[in-house]
């Protein structure tokens, strides 16, 4: 034996990677205790196995054109898999090798990481960033969906209206005189008056596909896909009834001693190479002129 064998063979038992050798066909010839340890055997207990006894069966296919690779260019990897634990865990590892002769014969050399923690660090990254999306698509203040949630999703919806030429409508409304309610009642209680009419409207219309947004001040957006002319005036209408009803005490209001709102609406079928920017430029034109025209009601093309 070679005088340095010793300290190569320490260097290999005492590896904080698993480290392994194994014949052509997948034998376990050697393997070092960080190995084991990731399926949870002992060492003795590990080398009566094969390499495919602890694949997992959804990577064979894939492994065997590796192995078929890997008898021309001689290594693979690194890349990632998961190992058969002995209580059927599936341990997430990163794996690399390359083809090494000992006396004459062809062997597969393996270097094997268990990365169960970074996996976890990895989904634990993806929530958050999930979650900052999510929050990124929301109104600080009322809880429903922001500008920026509302302009993509209006391109969406715009873009599937006009391949499938059905009609998308808009409800944009306003409450009415909310700065003088601000001034009146201060700023603290008209955020609140805020948060209570973004709930009001977020429930006039249920379906998964429709939209309520606060598209800025005290200014609101419903987005409607697929819905008559008839249908979105009567929700409309809805939106104006239910804030009315909830009878928010607004003494500095010009047209009633409650908030109200005012809603201009509209539907299109969008003609193609036509900009979404229409829908908002009619339904905002229509808010226009009902409050022109009195305020608390709504104008509908």
């Amino acid at each position: 034996m070679h005088k340095d064998s010793k300290y190569y063979r320490i260097l290999f038992e005492e590896a904080v990677i698993g480290l392994a050798l194994c014949r052509m066909n997948g034998k376990l010839v050697d393997v070092n205790k960080a190995y084991a340890d990731i399926i949870g055997l002992t060492i003795k207990q590990t080398l009566k196995l094969s390499y495919w006894d602890i694949t997992p069966e959804k990577y064979k296919d894939e492994e065997l054109d590796l192995l078929e690779n890997l008898e021309k260019t001689g290594k693979y990897g690194p890349f990632e898999k998961e190992y058969i634990h002995k209580d059927g865990r599936l341990i997430p590892v990163r794996l690399s090798g390359q083809v090494v002769t000992i006396e004459g014969g062809q062997y597969i050399w393996s270097s094997v990481e268990d990365i169960t923690a970074s996996k976890k660090s990895e989904r634990r990254l993806e929530r958050l960033y999930k979650k900052l999306e999510l929050l990124s698509f929301k109104d600080g203040l009322t809880n429903i969906a922001n500008r920026r949630m509302f302009d993509m999703t209006l391109e969406k919806e715009w873009q599937r209206a006009q391949r499938k030429q059905t009609p998308l409508s808009l409800i944009m409304i306003d409450i009415d005189f909310f700065k003088q309610y601000n001034d009146f009642y201060g700023h603290q209680q008209g955020d609140e008056c805020l948060k209570i009419i973004a709930k009001l409207l977020r429930k006039v219309s249920k379906r998964s596909m429709d939209l309520a947004s606060r598209y800025g001040g005290e200014e609101f957006v419903l987005l409607l896909p697929e819905v008559s002319q008839e249908k979105v005036a009567l929700l409309a209408e809805k939106c104006l009834s239910v804030v009315r009803e909830e009878k928010i005490p607004h003494e500095k209001s010009r047209i009633s001693d409650v908030v109200t709102v005012s809603a201009g609406v509209c539907t299109v079928i969008p003609a193609i190479d036509s900009p979404s920017s229409q829908l908002i430029e009619c339904a905002d034109e229509l808010l226009y002129k009902a409050k022109k025209s009195g305020r608390n009601r709504f104008i509908a093309k």
